[in-house]
């Protein structure tokens, strides 16, 4: 049987006859209407996007459709040139694709509108307030002939089919919430701005969990119950059973209301959800997998898995129940772990680990930190948080749920030799192992300096968090600083990251440097067992190992 790559198949979903981007730049070159200069910028534009995907101008179709998954994820930093450099490359060739009538062209101009808009959006402008994406957006509409005052959410559809034909870098989804966010904002704060909101998309699926008022109160106690006992073992205990730590019972409880919800959505009444042995029954256990299955196109997916192993816990833990005859045999039943990490986690590793690449992240916090200066402006403090929480996780590789935790009084041991220490005692870590680290003192006077000029700009003076919510009463939520992060290395570096792939980075960087030392990475991650640090990052060295026999063959061949 013939072998097909993923390339292969997602071309054979295009129509017959989508030109490639050779057939674009033949085109151009024979075209007597273009200026030498023009022509060179977009045939230089095509061919290089072309070799940013790693594909010859023959191989790559000019399709939006089949440009803007690809494009959106490459990294402007890991083919070591600059952001600006890579936008002006997309430009061209997208002016390449306008002019050869596959997308249209974007020279919209404030002359070109009709009155009725012509005025609004002058006054649009001249507000200061609204979000350049609007303008796109009221261009559309006046050719559209829509008059301001009919807009509705009905033309945020029709906007953004069109975005899906017309982009080639953009998410179409962002594009459109941009726009939306514009008009609203437009709402708020443009003189006679017509006062319809607009709403975005509506989700794909409705939220599954549901309001724990939903069910009798008993349901509710009893979660309450579970969560107030899960994290608590007796001495005299005889089950051998640990505690669980605090993310865990949360995710552990997300799940159970997750599960209920589902239960409710495949016609279980909710009164009938009393409690959580009434949850766990095999009756329920059943009908909510079945109705997990099919909403996963009858496919064991991750979530899943995690569901099943869940629900067994619970049972185990919370109920006594030793046995669950049907969980048990659910359970038996899941795929194995496959070691080392999963596909799209090395896929977002990948291109961190080019060496030019490697160094940017490594010099990323101490240039923001450098470019925010002394300034004491919001957005100032903002880059020294976020250079902070980057080069805590390049240093001391920690989850994001210790990270958004830190204390500076509590997590920061001074013990008077001028060293300072980060350490979380065992009771605030995932799997109860005690973290250490010593930090470096660059980094110990970055978080001077930030504590310095942050307030109050960020918080009240004196507050002792690192990462706090902006009122200085506890720690941000986690989410507020992954999200924060999150853009920040997609705007200064073109990387599409999260937080934990930082852990994995760490260690990648630790066995590049010394290939089998699973120990030393144990240690570095608090992971509590060898094997777990063995089964996540096995043949992480494949790469290493791969170009040093190359280098051999090579070598062979003087």
């Amino acid at each position: 049987m013939k072998i097909f790559s993923p390339e292969d198949l997602s071309k054979a979903l295009l129509p017959t006859g989508t030109p490639m981007f050779s057939d674009l730049i033949a085109r151009i070159k024979a075209d007597s209407s273009l200026d030498a200069i023009r022509k060179r910028d977009m045939v230089s534009g095509l061919q290089r996007v072309a070799t940013a995907l790693g594909m010859a101008p023959s191989n790559v179709p000019a399709a939006p459709q089949w440009l803007q998954p690809r494009l959106e994820v490459t990294s402007h930093a890991a083919l070591n040139i600059t952001q600006k450099s890579w936008k002006n490359l997309v430009s061209d060739a997208r002016a390449a694709l306008a002019h050869c009538g596959i997308v249209n062209n974007r020279r919209n101009q404030q002359k070109d509108l009709t009155p009725g808009w012509h005025a609004l959006w002058e006054n649009a402008c001249k507000s200061g307030k609204v979000h350049s994406a609007l303008g796109r957006f009221v261009h559309f509409l006046d050719r559209l002939g829509v008059q301001p005052d009919e807009v509705g959410d009905q033309h945020v559809k029709v906007f953004h089919e069109a975005l899906v034909g017309d982009e080639i870098r953009k998410n179409p989804k962002a594009s459109l919430r941009n726009a939306v966010n514009a008009w609203n904002r437009a709402v708020k704060h443009v003189p006679g701005w017509p006062q319809t909101r607009l709403q975005g998309l509506a989700p794909k699926v409705d939220k599954i969990k549901l309001p724990l008022e939903s069910y009798p109160s008993s349901f509710a106690a009893d979660l309450t119950r579970f969560k107030e006992t899960a994290g608590q073992v007796s001495f005299f205990d005889e089950s051998n059973k640990r505690p669980l730590a605090a993310g865990t019972i949360f995710a552990y409880s997300r799940v159970l209301e997750r599960f209920a919800g589902g239960l409710v959505r495949a016609d279980v009444p909710p009164e009938r959800i009393t409690d959580l042995g009434a949850l766990l029954s095999e009756e329920m256990i059943e009908t909510g997998l079945r109705w997990f299955y099919a909403r996963y196109e009858n496919q064991i997916t991750p979530g899943l898995k995690e569901m099943i192993l869940v629900l067994q816990q619970v049972s185990r833990r919370h109920l006594g129940r030793a046995e669950h005859p049907l969980l048990d045999k659910y359970a038996q039943r899941l795929p194995s772990k496959q070691p080392g990490l999963t596909a799209k986690n090395r896929a977002r590793l990948r291109p961190m680990m080019v060496p030019a690449m490697t160094s940017q992240i490594i010099k990323l916090p101490e240039l923001l930190i450098e470019r925010a200066g002394q300034e004491t402006t919001h957005k100032a403090c903002l880059m020294r948080e976020r250079a902070i929480a980057l080069a805590i996780l390049l240093y001391c590789p920690i989850r994001r749920g210790n990270l958004v935790s830190l204390d500076l009084d509590r997590h920061l041991q001074r013990p008077g030799d001028g060293k300072v220490y980060l350490v979380f005692p065992k009771d605030e870590v995932k799997n109860r192992q005690p973290l250490e680290f010593e930090l470096p003192p660059q980094l110990v006077r970055m978080i001077e300096r930030h504590i310095s000029l942050r307030s109050p700009r960020l918080c009240p003076p004196g507050t002792p968090y690192l990462f706090p919510k902006r009122d200085g009463s506890r720690p941000m939520q986690a989410e507020q600083l992954a999200d924060s992060l999150k853009l920040c290395l997609k705007r200064e570096l073109g990387l599409d990251v999260n937080m934990h792939l930082f852990r994995h980075f760490a260690a990648h960087l630790l066995l590049k440097s010394a290939p089998g030392n699973y120990e030393a990475a144990r240690r570095l991650l608090g992971h509590s067992r060898l094997s777990s640090t063995i089964n996540a990052y096995t043949g992480i060295e494949t790469t290493e190992v791969s170009r040093r026999y190359g280098e051999i063959i090579e070598g062979l061949k003087q």
